[in-house]
């Protein structure tokens, strides 16, 4: 099915360290400029799921309320927000949701060092204030991770606080100033890859999946021969309209002439794939590409690109490492398919990190 990311304001409330904050208005208009009826018929005419994106997409809540009026229910919704704005929404809209996706990087001494002092115990407040009103659906804890970042520590504490279903992450990478990568990913992040997988693996044998969102989309691809190429399905089956009504193949090129594939009332009128070195890759059924943006635009250079992808290989082959256990505990009962295959509709985690 189609996924529509609705990209409703380029404002952010927020300058993460990692992120400029705001679009320019010029590139990301602070408002939608197409009318209401314009999107609704696109969304019909697609038969799409619905992402609400930004910027921070609770600086514009009227539309999304909108959308939501306008549609009704038989559509799964999805919303990325920063946690801050929870007020912004009327609480029956929250419950709305398949998905909700808070970003938060960790524990509170990482998460706040990249997001600013207070925001750990903002957004946890408002992960607290979604329970207590009975959200019932998916909330995905959704991670950046940079230098500062202990994958081990961080995933294990943000499961370990009983609010999250899922936690989800992208290193900060490629679309980024070059930083240490190499020397972090070696001697930080693939040992802390290979003890969360091991501890992944311990849980499940005791008939516990933690909810480890590029693990278990991993496992996926292994267990039911289910993928695509980029895994979010950008530029193929997942596309976001921006404000000023164009239409991107990715959410985050929203200068790149080469994303445009049409605008909200032609709809959509190409698409955008992976090309080579990837799609003779024997990892490339795992990744897809990884990520379309930084495969198009490659601002760390062919090595750098290639400095990613072998960690992203490595990644790959420690989960696979474990799929024939992994089929084990499935026939024997320990643990369910429904809690291994994930995510089992379009919910913009992009698997890979």
């Amino acid at each position: 099915m189609t996924l529509l990311i609705v990209t409703t304001t380029g404002l952010c409330n927020l300058r993460c360290s990692y992120c400029g904050g705001s679009f320019p208005p010029h590139i990301v208009p602070p408002q939608e400029q197409y009318e209401l009826e314009d999107l609704i018929s696109l969304i019909r005419s697609l038969d799409a799921d619905v992402a609400f994106y930004g910027g921070e997409p609770l600086l514009n809540p009227k539309l999304i309320e909108d959308v939501m009026d306008a549609l009704g229910p038989g559509r799964h919704y999805i919303i990325q927000t920063n946690g801050t704005l929870f007020d912004n929404l009327p609480e029956d809209y929250w419950l709305k949701f398949d998905a909700i996706l808070l970003s938060i990087d960790g524990r509170r001494e990482v998460n706040d060092y990249y997001r600013g002092e207070g925001n750990y115990d903002t957004v946890l407040k408002t992960a607290r204030r979604l329970r207590k009103l009975g959200y019932s659906g998916d909330l995905i804890a959704r991670m950046a991770v940079w230098n500062r970042s202990d994958i081990f520590e961080e995933v294990v504490h943000l499961l370990g606080l009983g609010l999250f279903d899922h936690v989800h992450w992208q290193l900060n990478v490629i679309w980024a100033e070059p930083w240490n990568f190499r020397e972090w990913a070696e001697s930080s992040y693939l040992p802390g890859i290979r003890r969360l997988v091991s501890l992944w693996m311990e849980r499940m044998r005791l008939g516990k999946v933690l909810g480890i969102v590029p693990f278990l989309g991993i496992a996926k691809v292994a267990l039911f021969d289910e993928w695509r190429s980029p895994p979010c399905g950008a530029g193929s089956e997942t596309f976001t309209l921006l404000p000023d009504g164009r239409i991107v193949a990715c959410p985050i090129a929203v200068d790149s002439k080469w994303a445009v594939v049409g605008d909200v009332r032609s709809g959509i009128l190409r698409k955008v794939t992976v090309g080579e070195p990837c799609t003779s890759c024997s990892h490339f059924k795992y990744c897809g590409g990884r990520c379309l943006y930084t495969y198009m635009e490659r601002y760390w250079g062919e090595e750098g690109f290639r400095d990613v992808c072998s960690v992203t290989k490595a990644t790959i082959d420690e989960v696979l490492s474990r799929v024939s256990e992994i089929r084990s505990l499935l026939d024997e009962g320990v643990v369910k398919l429904d809690e291994i295959y994930y995510p089992p509709y379009d919910n913009t985690t992009e698997i890979i990190p």
